[in-house]
């Protein structure tokens, strides 16, 4: 139960974040959905 409520968690999010994953996003699409599953998962690089 406490996996399914830290998934719909909301966060506020820094903006040097949100515009650090929005150039991301534009520059290289694949590596943000990488990204992504890797937080989703619990997996670390």
């Amino acid at each position: 139960m406490k996996t399914i409520a830290r998934f719909f968690a909301r966060r506020e999010m820094n903006l040097n974040t949100v515009m650090a994953r929005k150039q991301l996003a534009n520059t290289m699409p694949g590596e943000t959905g990488a990204l992504a599953a890797l937080r989703l998962t619990g997996t670390s690089l």
